[in-house]
């Protein structure tokens, strides 16, 4: 799948238990990408979605759909969370460019969706792919994510 945002901070799930975030799998930097394919909760139609990978052993430790109604909060300048329906998801940057550059990358793939521009069902797979390849945003970063 097109990578539109790539970085690898330290991915953080919410523990309602302790009011407080903590890292998930075990911690670590991970890989994490935004890009557009098909989820594992198996819908069967393309949509964009936050994955990530731990860097150590190439674990998977995150993948979230985004959806229109995802509420997204920068706490401070490297930690940022989320959350869509009732699960919450975290990153915490390597530094503020990082972060800003993630969330510059998810924002434009929220307001694609909030156009309705790019909807699975307006066109086969393969013309998404091609009308992607020109708006493709890359960011290398390093963070670490939570989730919930």
């Amino acid at each position: 799948a097109q990578g539109d945002v790539e970085g690898s901070p330290v991915v953080m799930t919410r523990d309602d238990s302790s009011g407080g975030w903590v890292p998930l799998g075990g911690g670590g930097l991970s890989h994490v990408v935004i890009c557009k394919g098909r989820s594992h909760e198996g819908r069967g139609r393309r949509e964009y979605i936050i994955r990530g990978e731990r860097l150590r052993d190439r674990a998977p430790v995150l993948e979230c759909a985004v959806q229109r109604g995802l509420v997204y909060n920068k706490v401070n300048p490297i930690f940022h969370h989320w959350r869509v329906e009732d699960r919450k998801f975290g990153l915490t940057f390597q530094s503020p460019a990082d972060a800003i550059s993630f969330e510059k990358g998810l924002q434009t793939v929220i307001d694609k969706l909030d156009r309705g521009s790019d909807s699975p069902s307006s066109s086969t797979p393969e013309e998404a792919d091609t009308e992607d390849d020109g708006q493709a945003v890359s960011i290398r970063t390093l963070c670490g994510m939570f989730f919930q």
